[in-house]
């Protein structure tokens, strides 16, 4: 092997272990530790769906919206009518968005689901749900979830993915990301109980 090849290799697995090195160090919320758990339920059982499920933080919003950046949105009487609990949901304004605290998952935590209600607007009006993280070059990146269909009644929203839909690289890595609900279409929408779904818990 020439000494050109032998320093090329070399420069080449320097460069490997720097990016693994980088990646460690920019990318903070990956590690090798589980998500923390919390009391399951199964707020969905009614719609066929039985899965365990753990709230998000302040999700029910019944303590306001602690760790919550609201834009145009606020928290409002009146709860989803399905789990008979809280008094609460989170009102979002056409043009308006609710960002979540961050939230440990891992490939262990495929979906998430909540409640949701259009207050106003017509046809076009839509709820979407995406989610944000941090790339690694520490730049917000956000990926679609889903959307739910106009509806003046609370509805559970479709399962939406959450572990897989996000930078996992490594076996048992864990990453916080954020929820982002956003109303869109000119209308205005009410969201409540919004869940994580950590089957192998």
């Amino acid at each position: 092997m020439s000494y050109s090849i032998r320093r090329t290799t070399i420069i080449r697995l320097a460069g490997t272990l720097a990016a693994s090195a980088a990646l460690a160090g920019v990318l903070p919320g990956i590690a090798g530790a589980a998500c923390p758990g919390g009391p399951v339920s199964h707020p969905f059982a009614a719609f066929g769906d039985n899965s365990n499920y753990v709230l998000a933080p302040g999700g029910d919003f019944e303590s306001g919206t602690p760790g919550w950046s609201l834009t145009g949105a606020q928290v409002l009487a009146g709860n989803e009518t399905f789990l008979a609990t809280g008094s609460h949901s989170l009102a979002i304004a056409a043009g308006g968005q609710a960002v979540s605290p961050p939230v440990c998952v891992g490939s262990e935590y495929p979906t998430f689901r909540f409640f949701a209600r259009r207050l106003s607007g017509g046809p076009q009006s839509s709820l979407t749900a995406s989610l944000r993280w941090i790339d690694v070059l520490g730049i917000a990146v956000e990926s679609p979830a889903g959307s739910v269909p106009p509806t003046s009644s609370w509805a559970p929203s479709p399962a939406m993915r959450l572990g897989n839909s996000v930078p996992l690289w490594l076996g048992g890595s864990t990453l916080y990301v954020q929820l982002v609900f956003r109303s869109t279409g000119g209308g205005s929408w009410a969201i409540d109980d919004a869940y994580i779904d950590p089957y192998s818990r």
